[in-house]
Parts: structure tokens; C-alpha cells; sequence
């Protein structure tokens, strides 16, 4: 069975807002792509959210791993993602190529919006490290 590695990013602006995506299955999630050859986990989070929404953001905590299993032409797949939360720096949510819509929730709306459990688990991280 084939594994891949993925990074992400959970991006809060203001502690108010969380930036996400609606991938090309019209759910909304966290940007993520795969950890690249020499690139660490961390650079691929950041890079990926750029990527993907064109809005900058620095990391702030290791957030944990969520895994789970995926078909893709027939293929079954084992995939593993490490997610980051990430604060905002600069930048406007600009869709790439890759992905239908971009745009910042907030924490409330994202609670709503978020259809994955494993999006679920680690947004309740990064809230949990937002509450004193």
C-alpha cells in the first residue's frame, strides 16, 4: 500500500479567524500538501498554506498528526499529516489552482463548517491552546 506524508496549517488571524479551503470534493478543511524531498514538515506546512490560499503565516505550536486511508485511481492509500498552528502575517485568501475557495471562518463558523473528523481533533487542539 502506498504511504504518503503531508504538512499543514492551521492559521488563525487575530485569534478570531481560521483561514480554510474547500478542496475539489466541496468540503472545507485546512490547507495541506506533501512533504517535499530535504523539506521539513514544518516548510511544507508553511509553504503549502501559501500555496494554496496566498496568505503568509508563522508557526506557533506543533498541533499533532491525524492519518487515514484514501483511494485514488483505483489506489488504496495510507496517509499521514502533521498539522501546525500557524498566526497570520500578511496576505489576502487567494485560491491557487488547486483548490475551489479560500477564505477566513470565524471560530465559531469553522466549528460549523468543518466536515472531517481528524479537521475536527485538531481544530479543538489549536482552540484548546487559545483558552488560558
Amino acid at each position: 500500500m502506498k504511504r504518503e506524508f503531508s504538512a499543514g496549517g492551521v492559521l488563525l488571524k487575530d485569534n478570531k479567524e481560521v483561514l480554510l479551503i474547500k478542496n475539489p470534493s466541496n468540503v472545507w478543511t485546512f490547507p495541506k500538501g506533501l512533504v517535499e524531498k530535504g523539506e521539513s514538515p514544518e516548510e511544507t506546512a508553511m509553504r503549502e498554506v501559501f500555496e494554496e490560499t496566498g496568505v503568509k503565516g508563522d508557526i506557533i505550536a506543533y498541533l499533532g498528526e491525524i492519518s487515514y486511508f484514501y483511494y485514488f485511481k483505483g489506489e488504496k492509500i495510507f496517509k499521514k499529516v502533521k498539522f501546525y498552528l500557524m498566526k497570520y502575517v500578511s496576505g489576502t485568501p487567494k485560491p491557487s489552482w488547486e483548490v475551489k475557495e479560500t477564505r477566513f471562518f470565524s471560530l465559531k463558523e469553522a466549528e460549523k463548517v468543518l466536515q472531517y473528523k481528524g479537521d475536527k481533533k485538531i481544530f479543538k487542539k489549536a482552540l484548546d491552546m487559545l483558552r488560558p
